[in-house]
């Protein structure tokens, strides 16, 4: 598969609690009333411009938010976070450890640091963490640390330890289409194209809008001899994610399934 597709899941998993955010706007010229008004505003306002990908507009106004309050646990969690996706492990090690000091009953800021360790390869850290999720009764989103554990197995080459754990996140979570992409790519590397197009399909229907898995369908559906089949799922992907690498990718193996190449 081509390398964008390398790329584990745990952006979308890290940036679940971000919903509900406010529409980003200029910090400049804020007046609220108290000192824990401004850090909330300040730190909402980091979280919008996070989901917007504006990592450096979202450190200024993080940063404000954390001048005012240094132990805002909201704030340390969206600041490592931010850190994480600029790729910055130690920062983001840093601000997701002191947010644990602070509360260490937070399971999702140690979700999020076993997927910064899971990316450093320290995968003994990034299990511990995750198995720590999972030993809290009060952790209301299991199925992403058990997912996290199933990629962690698949990326030590550990295919079936990956199976059950994913199928055990579909026991916890029917309804997370993740597990059921990454069943289907395990059933795809084995040669059971049935089996994987029915997963794959389940994660569809759960998410209509999951690129990935419309990419691995249509390289399914190219395995089952289904030129039409596959065509269509590659305009899927064309369509969802337009002027990227795999969308041009897509328009190539569409333009050979039909038999234009």
């Amino acid at each position: 598969m081509p390398n964008f597709l390398i790329r584990p899941i745990m952006t979308a998993c890290l940036l679940v609690f971000l919903a509900g955010c406010i529409p980003p706007s200029n910090s400049d010229g804020l007046q609220v009333g108290s000192k824990e008004a401004q850090v909330t505003a300040f730190t909402e306002l980091g979280k919008a411009r996070l989901i917007q990908g504006d990592l450096p507009g979202a450190l200024s106004e993080l940063s404000k938010a954390e001048a005012l309050n240094p132990n805002n646990i909201d704030t340390l969690t969206l600041l490592g976070l931010t850190y994480y996706r600029r790729r910055e492990y130690d920062k983001a090690i840093d601000y997701y450890q002191k947010a644990l000091s602070i509360e260490p009953g937070r399971s999702e800021v140690r979700n999020n640091l076993g997927l910064v360790y899971m990316d450093m390869r320290e995968f003994d850290k990034a299990r511990s963490e995750f198995e720590a999720c999972l030993r809290d009764p009060t952790y209301n989103r299991p199925f992403l640390a058990q997912t996290n554990l199933g990629i962690l197995e698949e990326t030590l080459g550990n295919a079936e330890a990956a199976e059950a754990i994913y199928l055990k996140s579909i026991e916890i979570s029917p309804q997370y289409a993740t597990s059921y992409l990454r069943l289907g790519r395990i059933n795809y590397n084995r040669g059971q194209y049935r089996q994987a197009a029915d997963l794959l399909m389940n994660a569809i229907r759960l998410e209509g809008d999951y690129v990935e898995a419309y990419w691995v369908l249509a390289e399914t559906y190219e395995k089952l001899k289904m030129p039409d089949e596959a065509a269509e799922a590659y305009g899927k992907v064309i369509n969802l994610a337009p002027n990227t690498a795999m969308a041009l990718e897509a328009q190539s193996r569409v333009r050979r399934v039909l038999g234009f190449e």
